[in-house]
């Protein structure tokens, strides 16, 4: 089933895929890569994901559970193939609650982790957003950015005070379902260090797609803080596009508007980016997911054999 499963998954990205490099082959603009910027990129892209990885890792962790890095990675990697499948969001919290059982994890607990990772991830984004690109913001809002940071800071605030929270929404659940979800408590420090694990994980991505942007078009103009605003919105505002695929398609118009008026880039130049940007992310998604079930399903018939001389 796990098979029949990534293939899907695997069909549904290379259809995208060809879609998107046909969309690139067409492109009029001349690109001369800069090969050693884009493999720099692809490393600070995965030193990000190690980040992403710990934070969800340090979620389940405080609330008591036991969990290493690589077991982490692996769910993590592997629950991320299902992004490319539409409604992506309901079944990879699915994926978390399933590939956690096998770990001996709480499925409840692995999936809590995941919902409340993403919540942070959502809400320090558009806070990253509006402090790094906040003349941007305040030229395109015509002055009235200072109403997004408040509704951000708003966001904020609440995000803080979910470890109170949470236990109140749990208790409401019993009472509507008549069915206890026992989780325990979670920890303000296991909050606040996936605040600072997504902060830092906005940055490193903002540094990636800069070295991207160099390494395509040749050259990056602008600042770092511009290219974590730019990247920080459209990668957002794809993840809200819950019926896309991975927010294909919303991402890429967010990138192009994004760094044609930041004056990154001109709209053809946008345009480039944003088609390979999707590629440059979708293998490196990928890639460590495959890895790990390569992985998985070589060391399993060891471990059958070892049971099977075991009961002999």
């Amino acid at each position: 089933m796990q098979l029949v499963v990534t293939a899907i998954i695997l069909w549904f990205v290379a259809v995208r895929l060809i879609d998107e490099w046909r969309k690139f082959r067409g492109t009029p603009i001349e690109v001369h890569p800069r090969w050693g910027l884009i493999v720099l990129s692809c490393v600070v892209v995965l030193t990000t994901y190690a980040v992403l990885v710990e934070t969800w890792r340090r979620i389940v962790v405080g609330w008591g559970e036991r969990l290493g890095f690589i077991d982490a990675a692996r769910i993590w990697s592997v629950s991320a193939l299902v992004r490319y499948l539409p409604w992506n969001q309901v079944f990879q919290v699915g994926a978390f609650a399933e590939l956690a059982r096998r770990q001996r994890i709480s499925p409840a607990i692995a999936a809590g982790a995941a919902l409340i990772n993403t919540a942070v991830n959502i809400a320090t984004g558009f806070v990253v957003a509006l402090v790094a690109g906040w003349a941007a913001v305040d030229t395109l809002s015509n002055g009235h950015a200072v109403l997004g940071v408040t509704l951000t800071v708003i966001l904020f605030c609440g995000l803080l005070a979910l470890p109170m929270l949470l236990p109140r929404a749990l208790d409401a659940v019993r009472r509507m379902t008549g069915r206890s979800v026992d989780i325990g408590t979670l920890p303000h420090r296991a909050l606040y260090q996936a605040v600072v694990g997504n902060l830092i994980a906005w940055v490193l991505y903002g540094i990636a797609f800069q070295l991207f942007v160099g390494g395509i078009l040749g050259a990056a103009r602008g600042s770092t803080a511009d290219y974590i605003a730019v990247w920080a919105v459209a990668y957002v505002l794809g993840y809200l596009a819950f019926a896309m695929p991975a927010g294909l398609g919303a991402r890429e118009l967010a990138l192009v508007d994004a760094l044609s008026v930041v004056g990154l880039a001109t709209v053809g130049q946008a345009a480039v980016v944003a088609v390979t940007a999707r590629l440059w992310v979708t293998v490196l998604e990928i890639v460590p997911a495959l890895i790990f079930l390569a992985r998985g399903t070589r060391r399993r018939p060891a471990t059958s054999n070892l049971r099977d001389g075991s009961n002999s």
